[in-house]
């Protein structure tokens, strides 16, 4: 990745939404740079000195934090920068990328049933419309197989609001019971808030970034 394209990448996810107010920050040990939580990931030694994920930010231990960015964390793993930050032993289990990757998938749609368990998630075209005209929508989510057509149209009455579009609909579904799922709208709320904060770091390690509804970024 070239510098100028970083500074790009940087710059979208800094636009990215927020829960509000100050978000706190933490310095990634790879970068140097302080970043916002929701733009890290956190990682924890467990006993054995080996580097644990800690999406949650629950394990005890001192944290270590990387950028959600594919290329920073399979820097960090390549150099070892953990042991370097853990001024100490540190064991890069084999993997770690791919697992970090499944885990945030896994968190995302793991929102998005909570959500429909609380009565804050919208599906169907009609339904994710009709949410759309009364502005009950934080985010918008469809499915990277989805009709085309359709898509477009809920992405213009969406007017610019965060678009999630990189799950497929089998996806989608079995993460709420059905076969599949094209379009789905959280509404506002605590649960839209962590699931966007974990798609952003979803998309980081995807190589990607969450864009704006209706062609914005």
């Amino acid at each position: 990745m070239t510098a100028a394209v970083q500074q790009q990448n940087d710059a979208q996810r800094e636009r990215r939404p927020t829960t509000g107010g100050d978000a706190p920050t933490r310095r990634c040990i790879v970068s140097r740079q302080p970043r916002p939580r929701y733009g890290l990931i956190r990682f924890v030694l467990d006993p054995d000195r080996t580097v644990v994920p800690d999406l949650a930010e629950v394990l005890p231990g001192r944290g270590l934090w990387v950028s959600a960015d594919r290329a920073i964390l399979e820097k960090a793993c390549k150099n070892n920068t953990f042991a370097k930050a853990a001024r100490g032993p540190a064991t890069v289990p084999d993997g770690l990328v791919a697992t970090v990757t499944d885990l945030l998938r896994a968190r995302c749609l793991a929102w998005l049933g909570q959500a429909r368990g609380a009565g804050q998630l919208q599906s169907g075209f009609f339904q994710v419309r009709e949410a759309l005209a009364h502005e009950g929508v934080a985010v918008l989510i469809e499915a990277v197989d989805g009709a085309a057509n359709g898509k477009a149209k809920l992405a213009g009455a969406a007017r610019g609001l965060p678009l999630v579009d990189w799950f497929t609909a089998v996806e989608l579904g079995n993460a709420l019971g059905r076969d599949h799922l094209v379009h789905l709208a959280l509404a506002p709320g605590k649960l839209s808030e962590r699931f966007v904060h974990d798609a952003l770091r979803y998309s980081g390690m995807l190589g990607g970034h969450l864009q704006g509804a209706g062609g914005e970024q």
